[in-house]
């Protein structure tokens, strides 16, 4: 849908834009890097750890300069911004169970965790953000289980366990009333949306000067509003963009 937000903008200004669906991200910043496309959205911490080959959590701020930077420098490609979301792992509670229980952040949840279950998609638990998490806060649940992502969010919200491992612009956040937990302690590194401009095209001030009002413009909860429209089969993209689009301007 971002992808059809973006050609949207452009073809509004009188610019020529189509999508290239279905790359991935090894194969999208390839393309970008070689000027095969022009525009494209990625996430710092995927960035920061599959291109950097970085495994240190900085603060959100020092991870977006440097990686901006280094785009510049070795790739030539232009960072334009960020969108206004990211997409991270977290860890989410239902709405009622984390008032009951006074917890709005992981460092609130570690003091109950050996009373809950957590549930995980099939990699969570083999990966560095649940090491990072176990060993900032201290956490020991009672007990853990693994579970495909869209039984997840309906367990949780029904009480079948306490805590899942979410992306943080999961529609399905807004859909089940969940809480995501806030991470004080920064253990879980930023996965901020950023908008990328390939070499030919880093200092096209017309291009920059359309895209420009995207930067900023998306805060999460929008995100996950459009992700959970999205996931209902009879919307479109195209649909969902032009519902984006709309929330932007107010």
């Amino acid at each position: 849908m971002l992808a059809a937000l973006i050609k949207d903008r452009l073809n509004a200004a009188g610019l020529s834009a189509s999508e290239r669906q279905g790359l991935g991200s090894n194969v999208l910043f390839d393309a970008l890097a070689a000027n095969d496309i022009d525009i494209a959205v990625d996430y710092s911490g995927t960035l920061w750890t599959n291109r950097m080959h970085r495994s240190d959590v900085l603060p959100r701020e020092t991870v977006l300069t440097e990686l901006s930077r280094w785009l510049e420098t070795t790739h030539s490609i232009h960072m334009l911004g960020e969108l206004g979301f990211e997409n991270a792992y977290a860890l989410a509670m239902s709405r009622k169970m984390a008032e009951r229980l006074g917890i709005r952040s992981i460092a609130d949840l570690a003091r109950h965790a050996s009373m809950l279950t957590i549930a995980g998609d099939y990699e969570f638990f083999a990966r560095p953000e649940w090491a990072a998490l176990i060993k900032v806060y201290g956490l020991q649940f009672r007990s853990d289980r693994q579970m495909q992502p869209e039984f997840m969010y309906p367990a949780v919200a029904s009480g079948q366990v306490d805590v899942i491992s979410a992306y943080t612009s999961d529609g399905q956040i807004a859909t089940f009333d969940l809480l995501v937990l806030d991470d004080p302690k920064h253990a879980i590194p930023p996965y901020d949306a950023v908008l990328l401009l390939s070499p030919r095209r880093a200092h096209d001030e017309k291009l920059i000067t359309v895209l420009k009002p995207l930067i900023g413009a998306i805060p999460v909860a929008t995100m996950r509003a459009a992700n959970a429209r999205a996931a209902i089969g009879s919307t479109s993209a195209d649909e969902v963009a032009r519902w984006l689009a709309e929330q932007m301007k107010k």
